[in-house]
């Protein structure tokens, strides 16, 4: 028996079914015409539900019904979402988690049907692939596990977030319309536009310290690191001596 014709055998044929649609997703993906997380994760999911229970909630005909039903489904999808997350496919987008489960389950069907049961009727063929599909599950976590960091979303520091930080002034002024600095941040060296609305007091290589964001003029508002140090008192001084 060839591969082709154990590809449409039953019930290995509903695996095949289910990878030809994984692999025309994927052609699209390559070609840009879907995204890799189109369907999200199962929190997106549970989270719509829930939010749709709410929402219906508030309708004043068949509220409570449309509620209840609404509430039901939500559970049972967040009870989905803990069961997916302790399996470990949620470390990866469910698009990459489905087409691994439909990889694996093909290829355990394939050589069930070759080294064990060879053909079956319907009703044990619809077992099988049910218990081939259970069984891959916990399979398909191992997986997808080393995946995890290729899809983790580093999100970062917003603009304000620098304020407080100091830079480095690298052009020769800094004014209110002119002026650029590096910013080292966790080992990243950052170059930033800078403007300070006092002219000719920082020229290249001064430390200044970020004061705000200027979204107007895009830059940071800085002032000279001196400039921002309180003083000791001249008493102070003395009393020292």
């Amino acid at each position: 028996m060839t591969l082709f014709d154990a590809s449409l055998q039953f019930p290995t044929v509903i695996f095949t079914i289910g990878l030809l649609i994984v692999l025309v997703y994927w052609l699209f993906v390559i070609l840009g015409a879907l995204d890799i997380d189109l369907l999200g994760g199962v929190d997106d999911v549970s989270g719509a539900l829930k939010g749709s229970g709410e929402a219906l909630g508030a309708h004043p005909v068949g509220g409570d019904a449309i509620t209840g039903g609404t509430k039901a489904s939500a559970e049972a999808a967040t009870a989905g979402d803990g069961l997916w997350a302790w399996l470990g496919l949620t470390s990866v987008p469910v698009t990459v988690s489905v087409s691994v489960i439909m990889l694996l389950g093909w290829a355990s069907s394939v050589l069930l049907m070759h080294y064990g049961t060879g053909a079956v009727g319907a009703v044990l063929g619809v077992v099988l692939a049910l218990a081939v599909l259970l069984a891959m599950l916990p399979v398909a976590g191992l997986v997808v596990r080393p995946l995890r960091p290729v899809f983790e979303v580093k999100v970062g520091k917003r603009n304000r977030e620098y304020v407080g930080h100091t830079c480095t002034v690298t052009t020769g002024h800094v004014d209110d319309g002119f002026g650029q600095a590096v910013l080292e941040e966790g080992g990243t060296v950052l170059v930033i536009p800078i403007r300070c609305d006092r002219p000719d007091v920082l020229a290249r290589g001064a430390r200044a310290l970020i004061i705000d964001f200027d979204s107007h003029r895009h830059a940071y508002v800085v002032e000279p690191v001196t400039d921002m140090l309180d003083p000791a008192p001249a008493g102070d001084v003395g009393d020292a001596g």
